[in-house]
């Protein structure tokens, strides 16, 4: 009874049983990866009645109809389990009810999506943290396609990351928060992870709960993949119009006795994947900072060797349309790596949504790659938007601050990352 999979077969096979919903959606569905005709979902329910012998199969059929209420069928489920022996967690793929539908898109080629990190759980009564949350409520009122998360999406603290159940317990306490369920459901959602949930704070391939980790993210995010078959993780990669996103792993395999972040068999994948994209953006994105220089903190500058590989990649095969983005840092700020004979790099971070701010943030001497003006040293998140601009395509990164209000933009055209 801890894990019922279900089968597309068995809920046509059920599907004379009563209509009757028996449960409730505590929960969701929250969207994830997402085509014009599919899109894969979480959701989180509660029996309303004992759960029996005989519950799945009628569960099988209450979540086919809910679904077919909504006028959507389930294409398939890839989880569900019953968890803390209150809730049942479900994750699958739907689509359109009829053949000839397809989800709706709200704005042919133009894309627009926001990004963050470091959403602290911070206690109601304590630190502001209800009015801290409000910055979610902003963010639901963009008009935007998607979602970025870019790590530190739940803090694992004080040894939570070595018990599974209260792992569970935070991540369900954290989509129960009112104004972050209500963002998490207005639009689909993309997540990577950093230290601290994946492990304890700066953690890395050495963690000892790593595969714990990776199975509660694996089935509370929607995500396209998570990793490939011989090599786990949570990169993945997908497209919508004209960028394609290659989210890392920056945590499974990186270590500073080996000077590798990503690991070697995810460093072939991200190479194979550029090589292969024909998108005008290639965003790559990664809990860690990738160029900027920070003295006293994290980036991958402590891994010399691999970023070298990395920045020389690009440079070496004419990957056009780079651009990094990152989290972390408890600072939001734009850097920018000029490079003879080629376009810049630029990579735009983004932290944090609802923790505390970095205390120390770099200073402009000691990171030379910070553009001048774009250090915002208080809660913020991202936004992006891409669109027609004079026959070329431009990709404007902008800041808000918890308020809702712009702090600065960076237009970037496709024709300047060539």
């Amino acid at each position: 009874m801890k894990n019922i999979f279900l089968s597309i077969a068995l809920l046509f096979s059920c599907l004379l049983t009563s209509s009757a919903q028996h449960f409730e959606v505590i929960a969701g569905p929250i969207y994830g990866h997402y085509t014009e005709s599919t899109k894969n979902f979480w959701m989180l329910v509660q029996p309303n009645n004992t759960v029996t012998n005989d519950w799945p199969t009628q569960f099988n059929v209450d979540l086919h109809n809910y679904f077919n209420n909504r006028k959507r069928k389930i294409e398939q489920i890839d989880y569900s389990s019953i968890t803390l022996d209150k809730y049942v967690l479900v994750k699958g793929r739907i689509s359109p009810k009829e053949n000839k539908d397809s989800f709706e898109v709200i704005a042919p080629d133009t894309l627009s999506f926001l990004v963050g990190s470091c959403a602290f759980p911070f206690p109601f009564a304590t630190w502001s943290g209800k009015n801290r949350e409000k910055i979610f409520e902003h963010m639901t009122t963009h008009r935007n396609d998607f979602m970025v998360w870019m790590g530190d999406n739940v803090y694992y603290l004080f040894g939570e990351w070595n018990s599974k159940k209260k792992m569970l317990k935070k991540n369900i306490k954290m989509r129960l928060r009112p104004y972050l369920k209500e963002f998490l459901e207005s639009c689909p959602q993309y997540a990577t992870w950093d230290d601290h949930d994946f492990g304890p704070n700066n953690s890395d391939i050495y963690s000892p709960t790593k595969h714990l980790t990776l199975e509660l993210f694996k089935q509370f995010w929607p995500n396209p993949s998570f990793g490939l078959d011989t090599v786990p993780g949570v990169f993945t990669s997908f497209q919508q119009e004209d960028a394609e996103f290659f989210m890392l792993d920056s945590r499974f395999y990186c270590s500073e006795d080996s000077s590798e972040l990503l690991g070697k068999n995810q460093m072939a994948w991200l190479q194979e994947k550029l090589l292969a994209s024909d998108a005008n953006f290639k965003f790559i994105i990664s809990g860690t900072q990738i160029l900027a220089i920070n003295p006293n903190g994290e980036d991958y500058g402590d891994y010399p060797k691999e970023k070298a590989t990395l920045l020389n990649f690009i440079k070496d095969n004419s990957i056009t349309g780079v651009i990094f983005m990152s989290g972390d840092r408890h600072y939001a700020e734009l850097n920018k790596l000029e490079r003879k004979g080629h376009y810049p790099l630029y990579e735009f971070t983004t932290s944090p949504l609802t923790s505390f701010k970095n205390p120390a943030p770099t200073k402009l001497k000691d990171n030379p790659l910070r553009q001048e003006n774009t250090l915002v040293h208080e809660q913020n998140f991202g936004k992006v938007i891409i669109t027609d601009e004079n026959g070329d395509r431009s990709c404007v990164l902008q800041i808000f601050d918890k308020e809702n209000q712009l702090k600065w933009e960076k237009k970037v055209m496709a024709s300047e990352l060539k």
